[in-house]
């Protein structure tokens, strides 16, 4: 009896080990998989603002906050395109302004309004972020789409119909922060416009990258740069919108100092009307001033903190 319990005493040891071994690789692979998904969060702060100098980034206002913002784009600098000394090298001139309130319905998604001075545009903006850059790579970039429409009030009289008056703008953007001191972000687009001029289209596709390279702890060189397909074929003469300036941080805020040939501040209007040229002396000094409104709770979701 007992060479018949011994084996199987043997048959039933060995099964057990097996089986506390599988048993134990199993919860080693889950808590390894937990540890993974606990250390992926996402990347924040690629870029200081929702736009480099002229182009959009992958940034959003964070939930429950609103912020109020003024951007100013003074008149051109050189004298070939009407700048110089006899109006201050264009501080005299006010190419655009524009006053905006953009909102942050969550973390991913923000709206926002505008009023242009440029082409009397009033404007309604959505911007939502779809994927963030993870920590572990899982995802390698910052995917963001962005839309807006404006309707402008200029006493105009070719605008013979309200319809005229409107434009839509429509943008993926795509972004990666690849160090603390280097960002890029790249976006592509269409613009339509219900009215144009006989040898303009009413769609036009745009192209643009930018970047932010930090070189000191509170200092970077950003810039960016924009391409409509098509307008070198039109008979007044259009250009590539230009940008190159600095950023400083100083106390949590974020001084830019940029100069751009963009002719007005609104996607729907420099990309498709932008007729200064930088080497014509057609540069323009820009600036925006922010001021943010926190409402409700804070947000208390972990992120990745900023460098």
């Amino acid at each position: 009896m007992i060479k018949r319990i011994l084996p199987a005493s043997l048959l039933l040891f060995v099964l057990f080990v097996n089986n506390s071994r599988c048993f134990a690789q199993d919860d080693l692979l889950k808590t390894l998989q937990s540890m993974v998904i606990d250390h992926r969060e996402n990347i924040i702060a690629t870029f200081k603002g929702d736009k480099i100098i002229n182009i959009q980034t992958n940034e959003t206002v964070r939930k429950n906050n609103l912020d109020f913002r003024i951007g100013h784009l003074f008149g051109n600098i050189g004298k070939e395109s009407g700048g110089g000394i006899h109006n201050f090298y264009g501080f005299d001139q006010s190419a655009d302004i524009r006053i905006a309130f953009h909102y942050g319905i969550t973390d991913k998604l923000m709206v926002g309004i505008s009023r242009a001075k440029r082409n009397e545009n009033f404007e309604g903006l959505v911007k939502y972020r779809v994927f963030e850059q993870t920590t572990d790579n899982h995802f390698p970039f910052a995917l963001t789409l962005f839309g807006n429409s404006t309707y402008s009030i200029k006493d105009n009289s070719i605008f013979r119909k309200d319809i005229y008056r409107i434009t839509y703008c429509a943008q993926l953007i795509l972004a990666r922060k690849f160090s603390k001191n280097f960002s890029l972000v790249l976006t592509s687009g269409l613009i339509h416009r219900n009215f144009v001029n006989a040898d303009d289209e009413n769609n036009t596709y745009n192209l643009s990258g930018g970047f932010r390279y930090k070189f000191t702890r509170s200092a970077s060189f950003i810039a960016d740069y924009s391409h409509t397909f098509g307008r070198e074929f039109l008979s007044l003469p259009h250009y590539d919108a230009l940008g190159l300036g600095f950023e400083v941080e100083t106390g949590g805020h974020v001084f830019s100092l940029m100069f751009s040939n963009a002719s007005g501040m609104l996607e729907n209007d420099y990309l498709v009307n932008t007729v200064d040229s930088w080497g014509k002396g057609g540069i323009k000094l820009s600036f925006i001033i922010s001021r943010m409104f926190p409402f409700g709770k804070e947000n208390t979701k972990s992120v990745k903190k900023s460098e």
